[in-house]
């Protein structure tokens, strides 16, 4: 669920996912137009996303969000 939108950076509540070391909770990402223009961005909204690493430390990026 998208708990805040502030331009192309997105907090997502979200289940934790076993495949990589993320645990259920509300994580930062970082996005781009073309995934944005795929899925609602009001918050509350219910989304599936994927998700990849960016570099050591330097946090998640979502690769693809739609709404469910």
């Amino acid at each position: 669920m998208i708990a805040s939108v502030e331009g192309q950076v997105l907090t997502l509540d979200h289940d934790g996912a076993s495949a990589a070391p993320l645990a259920a909770g509300r994580t930062v990402f970082q996005s781009y137009g073309d995934v944005l223009a795929e899925a609602p961005l009001e918050p509350g909204a219910r989304v599936t996303f994927k998700f990849r690493k960016v570099a050591v430390g330097e946090g998640w990026e979502l690769t693809e969000m739609r709404g469910r």
